[in-house]
């Protein structure tokens, strides 16, 4: 039986907000109950990106929702890869990857460089799958400590 829709949950982890030059985290996806998970975000338009002014998202996991705890998860532990937005033809797409770390929690930090970004809406998302139980039951999203 085709039955896809029991076995994803999707979790909200930021609201599309126009977040300009400003480093930006995402809350957190737990992980707990999941063996699977992947975790994007789809931007709009961007004013004012260019090889100086550019967004780096990044995948960060920890074991704890303390703030200081995310890492950059390793590239060994991610499968496909986020792209840097350095360029007006690169805005306007949902890029995704997959987690195949261990750790209980991740996030995406967009990770702003320069100060001539004046607007860029961007919203993330997580997906798990595979959970322990199904139907699944996607968890809330987390704020960090």
């Amino acid at each position: 039986m085709k039955d896809l829709k029991n076995k994803l949950g999707f979790v909200n982890l930021m609201d599309p907000t126009d977040i300009s030059d400003t480093d930006t985290k995402s809350k957190l996806l737990d992980l707990a109950g999941f063996e699977s998970a992947v975790v994007g975000f789809h931007i709009g338009e961007i004013t004012g990106v260019d090889g100086s002014n550019y967004l780096t998202p990044k995948l960060q996991e920890s074991n704890t929702t303390v703030d200081g705890d995310f890492t950059d998860v390793a590239e060994a532990d991610i499968e496909g890869a986020f792209s840097v937005i350095n360029s007006t033809s690169l805005d306007q797409v949902i890029q995704v990857v997959g987690y195949k770390g261990t750790k209980r929690y991740v996030r995406l930090f967009l990770d702003y460089t320069g100060t001539a970004i004046t607007a860029g809406i961007v919203g993330v998302f997580g997906v798990v799958s595979d959970a322990r139980r199904e139907p699944v039951t996607a968890p809330a999203a987390v704020s960090a400590t």
